[in-house]
C-alpha cells in the first residue's frame, strides 16, 4: 500500500533523525539541574508565587522543539503546494502536548529499566503520531479515516494524562485553571478542525471548551477529591463537550444525539460519584 501510495508516510530519514532528537533532548533532562526560581508577581491586589523548576522548563522547551520540527515534517508533503497549510499550527498540537506530557512523566523517579522502556515506548508513539499527523495532510489519502480516528484517540487520552498531571499539582487556581483553558482549548481545536470548515465557527466552539474546562478547573480546585477523579470529571466535561460541537460542525446535531451525550454525562457522573476514592 505504501508503496503505491508515498504520500502515507514521511521520509524515513527526516523521520527517525527527528525522533532520535527527541529521545535525546529526553535522556539529557535526566542530567540537566538547574535551581528552582520563584516568580513573585501581583494579580489582582494578590500576590502570586510560581515556581519554575527544571522539570517544567525542560517540558516547555522539548514541546517547541517538538512544534518546530512537526511544522517542517508536513510541509515536506508531496501535496503540501495543492492542499492549504496556511494553518499548520493545528498539526503542532498533538506532538507538541505529547511532548510535554512524555517530558513530565519520564522525569519522576523510577527504575532505570521502567525509564528506558517508558522512552522507547515513548519513541515508537511518536514515530506513529508524526506519520498520522503527514498521512492527515491529504483529506482524500485512503487511510485518512483511520490516521484521522487514531488521533482523535490519542488526543482524548492525552487530555486525561494533562488533566491529572494539572490538576494534581494542587497550585493556585489563577494558574492551573488558566493551564487547563489553554490546554483545551488546543486539544479541541484539533479534534474539531477536521470536523467542518468554518474557521472562525470553530476556533469560537473550542475556546467555549477551554473556558468552561478552565472554569470546572477553578472550582474543582476547591473540591476534596483525588488527581484521578478531578481528572476523570474533567475528561468526561471535555468529552461530551467536544463531541457535541463536533457533531454541530459537521450538521449531525440532533435531539436524538444530544440525548445520547446526556446518557453519557448521567452514567458517568453516577459512576464517579459511587467509585471515586
Amino acid at each position: 500500500m505504501f508503496e503505491k501510495h508515498p504520500s502515507l508516510i514521511p521520509g524515513r530519514q527526516r523521520l527517525s533523525v527527528f525522533i532520535g532528537l527527541i529521545l535525546l533532548s529526553l535522556v539529557l533532562t535526566q542530567f540537566v539541574e538547574l535551581p528552582t526560581r520563584t516568580l513573585a508577581i501581583t494579580v489582582f491586589g494578590s500576590p502570586l508565587g510560581v515556581n519554575l523548576d527544571a522539570g517544567w522548563l525542560m517540558a516547555v522547551l522539548l514541546a517547541s522543539l517538538v512544534c518546530t520540527g512537526t511544522d517542517a515534517l508536513v510541509r515536506t508533503h508531496p501535496r503540501a503546494q495543492e492542499v492549504s497549510l496556511r494553518y499548520t499550527f493545528v498539526y503542532w498540537i498533538l506532538p507538541g502536548l505529547l511532548g510535554l506530557a512524555a517530558a513530565r512523566l519520564l522525569s519522576a523517579p523510577v527504575a532505570r529499566p521502567v525509564w528506558a522502556a517508558g522512552l522507547a515506548a515513548t519513541g515508537a508513539l511518536f514515530a506513529i503520531v508524526l506519520t498520522a499527523e503527514y498521512t492527515t495532510v491529504d483529506p482524500v489519502a485512503p487511510v485518512y479515516p483511520q490516521a484521522r480516528l487514531f488521533l482523535n484517540v490519542i488526543a482524548y487520552t492525552l487530555a486525561f494524562v494533562l488533566f491529572i498531571l494539572i490538576y494534581q499539582t494542587r497550585g493556585r487556581s489563577l494558574i492551573t485553571a488558566t493551564a487547563m483553558l489553554v490546554i483545551s482549548f488546543a486539544l479541541a481545536l484539533d479534534l474539531l478542525w477536521s470536523a467542518g470548515n468554518k474557521l472562525g465557527q470553530t476556533f469560537l466552539l473550542a475556546a467555549a471548551v477551554g473556558l468552561v474546562l478552565g472554569e470546572a478547573s477553578w472550582a474543582m480546585n476547591y473540591w476534596q477529591v483525588s488527581a484521578w477523579s478531578g481528572g476523570m470529571l474533567l475528561m468526561l466535561i471535555f468529552y461530551v463537550m467536544t463531541g457535541i460541537a463536533s457533531q454541530h460542525l459537521q450538521g449531525k446535531l440532533s435531539r436524538q444525539v444530544l440525548f445520547e451525550f446526556v446518557v453519557v454525562a448521567v452514567v458517568g457522573m453516577a459512576v464517579l460519584m459511587v467509585f471515586h476514592p
